[in-house]
C-alpha cells in the first residue's frame, strides 16, 4: 500500500493547476483535469484549495512570489533588471500567461493579494527614485513609468512569440535569446541614462 504524502500530492495540483490555468484560463480551466493529470481526486483539490478561483489565486500568488524573489530591482542595477525579468519570463513563460488570464477576467481592483502586489511594485518604484537621486538614473523620468516600461520591454517576446517571429525573421533559440537580452539592457540603459 503506497504512503499517502498530502505534500506530494499538493505539489501534483499545483503544477497541473499552473499549466490548466495558463493555457484555459479562469473560466476555461476545468477542476476535472486539473485532478486527472495531477492523479488526485476532484473532491481533494475542493478541500484543499476551496473553489476554482481560490485555487487560481493560490497558484497566481505562488508564481508571482517566486518571481519578485527571482528578480530584485536594486537602484545600482536598474538596467539590467530587464535583462533578470527577461530570463526569469522565458524560462517561465506561464506567469505571463497566467497575468494575462487574470487581467482578461477580473476587474484591475480585484485582482487577488492587490494591496501586497502594488506595494512589491511600490518598492520597485522606491528603488528607482533611489537610483535617480544617486545620479543613476535620469531624475527627469517618473519613477513608477520605468517600472512600467522595463517590464513592458520584455512582455511581447513571450507573450507573443508569433510576433517575435515575424518582426525579427529567425526561430527562437538560445542565440536569438542572448541576443535580444543584450538589447534589452542597452535600451533600458541608454533610456534610463542622466542626459541620455
Amino acid at each position: 500500500m503506497t504512503r499517502y504524502d498530502r505534500a506530494e500530492t499538493t505539489a501534483r495540483i499545483f503544477r497541473a493547476a499552473v499549466q490548466e490555468f495558463a493555457e484555459h484560463g479562469i473560466a476555461g480551466a476545468r477542476v476535472d483535469r486539473i485532478a486527472a493529470d495531477a492523479d488526485a481526486g476532484k473532491a481533494l483539490i475542493y478541500t484543499y484549495f476551496g473553489d476554482k478561483e481560490a485555487l487560481f489565486a493560490a497558484v497566481l500568488r505562488s508564481r508571482m512570489t517566486e518571481l519578485a524573489e527571482a528578480v530584485v530591482l536594486r537602484p545600482d542595477r536598474v538596467g539590467e533588471f530587464v535583462g533578470d525579468l527577461f530570463d526569469f519570463m522565458t524560462a517561465n513563460p506561464d506567469v505571463l500567461r497566467l497575468v494575462s488570464q487574470e487581467a482578461l477576467h477580473l476587474p484591475p481592483d480585484a485582482v487577488p493579494d492587490f494591496a501586497e502586489r502594488r506595494d512589491h511594485y511600490a518598492g520597485k518604484t522606491r528603488a528607482v527614485a533611489e537610483a535617480q537621486a544617486a545620479g543613476l538614473v535620469d531624475p527627469a523620468l517618473e519613477p513608477s513609468f520605468v517600472v512600467l516600461s522595463l517590464m513592458g520591454l520584455v512582455s511581447w517576446f513571450v507573450a507573443a512569440p508569433q510576433i517575435t517571429r515575424l518582426v525579427l525573421d529567425e526561430p527562437d533559440g538560445a542565440d536569438l535569446r542572448r541576443r535580444y537580452r543584450q538589447h534589452l539592457v542597452e535600451v533600458a540603459r541608454r533610456m534610463l541614462t542622466p542626459g541620455g
